[in-house]
């Protein structure tokens, strides 16, 4: 039942995008002034944004499965990974990007990367692409990979803990220390490991053997260094370096879901 919701979760976000009712933070947001008003310590707050709501999730799961037993997994499962997943319409930023970009509208693309949550520090375009290539691979890493690994490997309360945790922050770079900078760490270091296997291994062997056990090399970074070196871009310009993320970010996609097949099937 756990692939089933897995491949339910991932299809619906796929063809329909996030959005809809599991998709509405309100109640999120709600809670998070609450919890700001009382000024906790950095571990109150994270058991009451992050612990209780997972809490209250596994109930809603314990009862249903006194109800629909396997099947409990399917419903609460599918609803919690698709909540799961990332909110920001990363092919539509993409494609407004990209028509800017190749129109040479760098301001028009520069907004779209602070519609996604980066902070433009250019000095000229070569320096610009790579702020976009790194601002892109990890909006797309973090809408889907951590969510649907988190998922299959320890179920679905930590899929949601995982972007209850994203939501609380209002920081999309993820400094290192971070409590996002820690949960990133192992399904980046499986990302990284993909590109390799899909791309130039031995390039990114290079970077897993120099970066990955570093602690103190942020988590785009080092994707966007391991993407890189697996599907070098075909030139320097803004465009072209997103569409190199782009593209290798949708075959590590499918690889996941063939790995997750394999092994379902297998077992």
């Amino acid at each position: 039942m756990t692939y089933l919701a897995f491949i339910f979760a991932t299809g619906l976000y796929l063809l329909l995008g996030p959005g809809g009712p599991l998709h509405s933070d309100k109640w999120f947001d709600a809670l998070r002034r609450r919890v700001d008003a009382i000024e906790p310590q950095f571990w109150v707050g994270f058991v009451l944004m992050v612990v209780v709501p997972c809490t209250f999730l596994a109930l809603v799961y314990a009862l249903l499965d006194q109800v629909f037993g396997g099947a409990a997994m399917l419903i609460v499962g599918t609803a919690a990974l698709f909540f799961s997943f990332g909110r920001a319409d990363l092919p539509a930023l993409l494609e407004r990007f990209m028509a800017r970009s190749r129109a040479g509208d760098n301001e028009g693309a520069a907004l779209v990367l602070e519609e996604a949550g980066a902070d433009i520090e250019a000095d000229d375009e070569i320096e610009f692409g790579r702020l976009a290539a790194r601002t892109f691979v990890y909006e797309g890493y973090q809408r889907w990979f951590p969510a649907a690994f988190y998922f299959l490997l320890l179920g679905p309360f930590w899929a949601v803990a995982y972007r209850l945790i994203q939501l609380a922050s209002d920081d999309r770079r993820v400094p290192v220390g971070s409590l996002r900078h820690l949960l990133d760490w192992l399904p980046s270091r499986t990302l990284m490991l993909t590109l390799a296997i899909i791309g130039n291994f031995d390039a990114t062997r290079r970077v897993i053997a120099a970066q990955a056990m570093d602690a103190n090399v942020e988590t785009d970074t080092l994707l966007v260094n391991g993407l890189e070196a697996s599907a070098p871009a075909q030139g320097d310009e803004p465009a072209q370096r997103v569409a190199s993320v782009e593209e290798a970010l949708r075959r590590a996609m499918i690889a996941w879901v063939v790995l997750a097949s394999v092994v379902a099937i297998l077992s």
